[in-house]
């Protein structure tokens, strides 16, 4: 038995005797080579094989605050969230486009360089790296699309079994740090000059 075939029979095991086994624990034992194949299987098991269990109205409504509740439920949203790109092409818009039609929508009367910085961040917004989203830059999209760009914003990278094994815990300090320094470095003056197309994009609503 190989070791991702052996650690996939405990996690079943120990599911399957009423434990709740963190699944990044077992993936963090497994060979790099079997890392994603083990993760694969632990997520079809779960969501094809597992044995139901009894429902418990009480401890379901306790779950419902819990940092994995929260993000089994961001993770069903993704099922049905909205392509931007797709959505702009059915508009018959441009990145370009879309961005003085955005600008507009916001009052912001741009000259041809601050289109194409806003084209820049809409471009970021696509790809799912736009370090955050306005609500001005969110309403202004939505009226242009006809769609919520909410749904497309920090997509998780993590597969099905990762993002439900996050313990409830508390960010370490580490993290915590890390989030003030990006929060800093956003906050900085642009080097390129700080405008009305950096202020709809990154600042505080």
């Amino acid at each position: 038995m190989t070791t991702g075939e052996q650690l996939f029979s405990d996690f079943r095991a120990q599911f399957e005797s009423g434990a709740r086994p963190n699944v990044a624990d077992f993936l963090a034992e497994a060979d790099d080579a079997d890392r994603r194949a083990l993760e694969a299987r632990i997520d079809r098991y779960l969501e094809e094989d597992a044995p139901l269990r009894s429902y418990d109205a009480a401890e379901f409504a306790r779950a419902q605050g819990t940092p994995v509740m929260k993000q089994a439920a961001a993770l069903f949203e993704q099922a049905a969230e909205t392509n931007l790109v797709a959505a702009r092409e059915r508009a018959g818009l441009t990145l370009e486009e879309l961005a003085a039609a955005v600008l507009e929508k916001s009052g912001i009367g741009a000259d041809e360089a601050e289109q194409q910085k806003a084209a820049g961040y809409l471009g970021q917004l696509e790809q799912g790296t736009l370090p955050r989203l306005t609500g001005r830059v969110r309403d202004a999209v939505r009226s242009v699309l006809g769609t919520d760009p909410a749904s497309s914003f920090a997509r998780p990278e993590y597969g099905f079994a990762f993002r439900l094994s996050v313990r409830d815990e508390a960010a370490p300090d580490e993290s915590i740090e890390r989030a003030e320094l990006l929060l800093d470095a956003m906050s900085a003056p642009s080097p390129r000059g700080w405008d009305e197309v950096d202020e709809l994009f990154l600042s505080d609503d």
